[in-house]
């Protein structure tokens, strides 16, 4: 979608919008969901210092696409959901993936050198994560203006999708890194992370279900 001088407004989200547009974003970031769940598992497999790269991957990450789909992208999805189809199915496929080797292992990665996701991986995984791109399509869809850029509608979903992106990962990541405290025992660990798997798949049902 192409926009000239002319559609850009200054409008104002009215109160009722916002504290809607709030809850929304707050519920969407703090659920479990695949983001979440790989930023626990990864602080209490590798600590919360070493998963530091993966969570400032998903704070760019996501906040790097909301920005896109507030300037067209997430329009773009909407009309085109053959594309939207695509990234979901890509999501679920390396979601599973993950999950399998999660749940057969003691580490997110034991086969490979085991090592927490890093920044530019995390980066590239907000545009397959089936959630994330369900989340922003709707936020998109729902509250900012079709057809237009409304400056101060960009302004507000970005800056409060980063803060509660924000917020989100970092409480995630701590939680993971206080639970691993008590799974210094490798056969804990391991059912730890058949747990995570399981909550892992559990967190795409949806968007599986959805697809089929």
């Amino acid at each position: 979608m192409l926009y000239t001088a002319a559609h850009l407004e200054g409008v104002t989200l009215d109160t009722a919008t916002l504290i809607s547009l709030t809850t929304f974003a707050t519920v969407a970031a703090f659920t479990p969901g695949p983001n979440n769940l790989l930023l626990a598992a990864s602080s209490a497999n590798f600590g919360w210092h070493a998963t530091l790269p993966h969570m400032l991957g998903v704070i760019v990450g996501f906040t790097l696409l909301v920005t896109l789909a507030a300037f067209g992208l997430g329009w773009l999805l909407s009309v085109i959901p053959s594309l939207q189809w695509i990234l979901r199915l890509l999501g679920l496929v390396m979601i599973l993936n993950i999950a399998y080797r999660l749940a057969n292992s003691h580490s997110l990665d034991r086969k490979h050198s085991p090592r927490p996701m890093r920044f530019f991986e995390a980066v590239l995984f907000q545009w397959i994560n089936p959630k994330g791109v369900v989340v922003i399509v709707s936020a998109i869809s729902a509250y900012t203006t079709p057809a237009t850029i409304v400056w101060s509608e960009v302004v507000i979903l970005i800056s409060l999708f980063f803060v509660v992106t924000a917020g989100s990962v970092a409480l995630w990541s701590y939680a993971g890194a206080i639970i691993a405290k008590s799974l210094r025992h490798p056969t804990r660990l391991r059912w730890f992370n058949r747990g995570a798997a399981m909550a892992l798949l559990l967190s795409i049902l949806p968007v599986l279900l959805n697809l089929l």
